[in-house]
């Protein structure tokens, strides 16, 4: 890539231009030098040995952490340097995690070095306070945090006394060379970023605030029940986690209904098709039936009877999704590799970072400039590979124009979207890769013409019941071709003869609705993006859209903190609520802390910091109302004492016994107690009730261990009353408890008892080798009692197939047969995939081979 010639004078002529606007002043003999340099701090080591590239390396000397050249010294950071002082640090008070101190409201936040990196800041305060360094350039990453980073290390470094330095900033969009020389030649004068640095402090401190009064003030709540009880929070981070939450208390309540749908297959003078039964209702179409009374009825009166067909085709068109921001990003390369929000960032980072290949990633503008029509030919023309000639086509046709969809000043603020540079490097790792074509995939596809799609749809009508059959045929594949998609060269839909059909069959398949899915890191990400979306008031919800939680920089860095802090488990994409979580949330909003429950509320603060930015809003507002939802927050955790939410449960009383609930446990008279949350999962009112007249319950699915695991147990009220899981472990001084005898084991013809976890053979509790034990639940799903039987009759003797078994690497639900081999192991042998008509259009799928896989427990 052609870059215009850098040398060291751009940065001494910005020091030059700097000095001539200070105002005069009488020279003392330690008075700086006419010609002073200019200090430019880069955030990463890597960033700094960049701009020294630049600027001409071969008029730098290298030193420890330093570059040094007549005119201009370059260094870095390494991250935060500098931070906020930790309590422990502001005040004496503050050493002891105790209710009594709190609020924490500091007047001045002092800073404090980071202890990892304490070397680099000596380096750099050693260079800022050198007489002869007049400017100070801030280079650091082009955002919030990067102002934060460079204002806090001065800070920390002058004590607040600025006066004798002169402050630019470096604004690079991408790293390539031509970018940032391009930086170089449009320097911002530091007075331009203060609206920037202002919210950068705002959120530093509003996150202390609440993030350490918070965390101190449900610490010491926690722990006055026993123990030491860390409970970290967060003015971001746990309302996220709310949301997770309560997406897990909606799937809990939720009551699946049973419903049937009806497909029946019509013969048109020898040609076949399918249709589903379906009902108009208003714009939509419903295919569910939940009265299996109609469901016979629709059945006997249409099974043999001949319908008349009507049928509508035309054209319908779909478009390319706009460029990515950060969190579009995040959210497809999870959605298509699974790739969490953090490891999506640290690739974006690399990419454009190390190999200069993509724009600024922490963006969240989805658009170019106006005027930057002519980079993106350029841009277009420097891409290789498989892309190439998709990208040519979008030159050669002048498919390249100034549209308010892709070049949109209005939709712009400090960084455009993440976009190719026209670096394409060779070096990439599997995941960069997939990374880097998902950009460039796009960057190229948003000037394409729509996908065009031919939609037909069939209406069979017979005894007055309808039935439908849609196809959908890609005629012209348009921007889907950057993605390998082509038009259908067999549109394979049976052209009609009359319009009449015959429904040969007919058959009804039975389900239930299901509940809301868990979030994904995609979903939650979206979410996130916009917390305004959780108001239930539309006009409300319209005026919140900009909000969101956190920013597309700092989403990814929440995420991983809910699963470091055991709050979140990841299950496959899953994002699981951990019973800690389930306490938490629970506590939480009985003692009516809006400040870490409402993801509205914060995303209104995190919309007025964006205010700040724009000059919109003030800082001395903005930390008002931190202030005061710090001390409503404390006040609320001092006066909460949970058994004022103490009351008699609704099953209540249980043996004779009153039961009484409180926000997270269930107590009875007679001194039994049990968490709401057992092992990462709520049982529900039955299954409480017959844990406490039985004094056992199970097994039962869905439990959790501390990293994370899924497991099936048994819970028992044991002698002492006390919660207890029970496994079939046969350990050395474990007994197992034997119930009746259900057959005897195909492999020594022992007897084979019931346990409260599965079967065991006689020979299995003599610790023989040929004894033979299998689950009661297996990936998910229960085995029905008459199975394990029929399994017990000999070895190779398949059960019937059983639906429902959830696969452990892929998390997705299979049907499977059930056989014992003549080793003892349970196995899997699959049916073979049932043929199906190909849907109008699609392409035709290879064969599956049927398999067998050990089951191991």
């Amino acid at each position: 890539m052609a870059t215009a010639k850098a040398t060291d004078t751009t940065a001494a002529k910005a020091t030059k231009t700097a000095k001539a606007a200070k105002p005069a002043t009488k020279a003392k003999k330690s008075a700086v030098p006419v010609e002073g340099k200019t200090l430019i701090i880069a955030e990463k080591p890597s960033v700094a040995l960049d701009l020294v590239k630049v600027l001409g390396q071969k008029n730098f000397t290298k030193g420890n952490g330093v570059y040094e050249s007549d005119t201009t010294i370059v260094s870095h950071a390494i991250g935060h340097l500098v931070e906020i002082a930790d309590p422990k640090e502001i005040d004496e008070r503050y050493k002891k995690w105790e209710m009594s101190t709190l609020p924490m409201l500091p007047e001045k936040f002092p800073l404090s070095a980071n202890p990892t990196t304490k070397s680099q800041l000596s380096i750099l305060s050693k260079l800022i306070k050198r007489k002869d360094v007049t400017t100070l350039v801030n280079a650091c990453d082009a955002g919030r945090e990067g102002e934060l980073i460079f204002f806090y290390i001065l800070d920390y470094v002058l004590k607040g006394k600025f006066t004798g330095k002169t402050i630019k900033r470096l604004w690079m969009q991408s790293m390539t060379p031509a970018a940032i020389q391009e930086a170089f030649d449009n320097m911002r004068d530091g007075a331009d970023m203060e609206n920037l640095k202002a919210a950068a402090i705002c959120r530093s401190e509003a996150d202390w605030l609440i993030g350490m009064n918070g965390s101190r003030g449900l610490t010491a709540y926690n722990s006055s029940m026993g123990g030491f009880q860390i409970t970290p929070c967060g003015r971001v981070q746990t309302p996220t986690l709310a949301i997770i939450v309560n997406r897990e208390e909606e799937r809990h309540q939720f009551v699946p209904k049973k419903f049937w749908t009806i497909e029946a297959n019509f013969d048109n003078s020898g040609n076949n098709y399918q249709g589903k039964w379906f009902t108009p209702n208003g714009d939509s179409k419903q295919k569910q039936i939940f009265d299996e009374a109609k469901v016979q009825e629709i059945l006997s009166k249409c099974k043999g009877k001949t319908g008349t067909i009507e049928e509508t085709t035309a054209p319908s068109f779909q478009k390319c999704g706009p460029l990515y921001d950060l969190t579009t990003l995040q959210r497809e390369a999870n959605n298509r590799f699974g790739f969490s929000a953090k490891t999506t960032l640290s690739i974006a980072q690399a990419l454009y970072e190390r190999h200069k290949a993509t724009t600024y990633p922490r963006t969240d503008s989805k658009h170019l400039p106006e005027d930057y029509v002519g980079p993106v030919k350029a841009t277009l023309g420097k891409i290789t590979g498989s892309l190439a000639t998709f990208a040519q086509t979008a030159l050669n046709n002048n498919w390249v124009v100034k549209t308010p969809k892709v070049f949109d000043n209005k939709k712009i603020s400090d960084h455009f979207a993440i976009i190719p540079t026209g670096i394409m490097p060779t070096d990439l790792s599997e995941a960069e890769q997939k990374v880097f074509n998902m950009i460039c995939q796009r960057f190229i596809a948003v000037f394409y013409p729509p996908a065009k799609y031919l939609n037909t749809t069939r209406v069979t009508t017979v005894e007055n019941e309808t039935f439908i059959t849609e196809g959908k045929i890609l005629v012209e594949p348009g921007f889907k071709a950057v993605y390998g998609k082509d038009a259908d060269d067999e549109a394979n839909i049976p052209q009609l003869k009359g319009d009449k059909a015959k429904a040969v069959e007919i058959e009804a398949k039975e389900d239930f609705t299901k509940p809301p899915a868990h979030y994904t890191e995609s979903t939650l990400l979206s979410m996130m993006e916009s917390a305004g979306k959780l108001v239930e008031d539309e006009e409300l919800r319209d005026a919140m859209k900009e909000r969101g939680l956190g920013t597309p920089a700092t989403r990814a860095a929440i995420i991983e903190k809910l699963v470091t802090d055991k709050y979140v488990v990841r299950d496959g994409k899953d994002m699981i609520a951990t019973a800690k979580a389930f306490d938490l949330i629970k506590v939480l909003k009985a003692m009516d802390i809006e400040a870490l429950t409402s993801p509205e509320l914060t995303g209104e603060w995190e919309y007025k910091m964006e205010q700040i930015e724009k000059g919109k809003e003030t800082r001395e507002n903005f930390m008002n109302g931190i202030v005061e939802m710090t001390r409503t927050m404390v006040k609320n955790i001092k006066g909460f004492k949970e058994e004022s939410t103490t009351g008699e449960a609704s099953f209540s009383p249980v043996n004779g016994k009153k039961v009484f609930e409180t926000v997270s446990r269930y107590t009875t008279e007679d001194g039994i107690v049990i968490r709401k949350m057992i092992g990462g999962k709520r049982l529900s009112n039955e299954e409480i009730v017959e844990l406490l007249t039985n004094h056992k319950i199970g097994p039962l699915t869905g439990f959790r261990s501390k990293k994370g695991v899924e497991f099936s147990a048994v819970v028992i009220i044991n002698d002492q009353n006390k919660i207890e899981f029970v496994f079939d472990d046969n350990k050395e001084g474990s007994e197992i408890e034997l119930g009746q005898q259900v057959g005897n084991s195909p492999l020594d013809n022992s007897a084979v008892y019931e346990t409260m976890t599965g079967y065991v053979s006689d020979s299995y509790v003599k610790k023989e080798p040929s004894g033979l034990q299998l689950p009661k639940i297996l990936l998910g799903k229960e085995i029905p009692l008459e199975q394990i039987q029929k399994m017990l009759s000999g070895t190779e003797v398949k059960t019937e197939l059983i639906k429902g078994f959830r696969s452990n690497k892929t998390h997705r639900t299979f049907d499977a047969f059930l056989y014992i081999d003549k080793k003892g192991k349970l196995k899997f042998d699959f049916p073979p995939r049932e043929f199906k008509p190909r849907r109008w259009g699609a392409k035709k799928a290879s064969a599956s081979k049927s398999s067998d896989e050990d089951y191991v427990p």
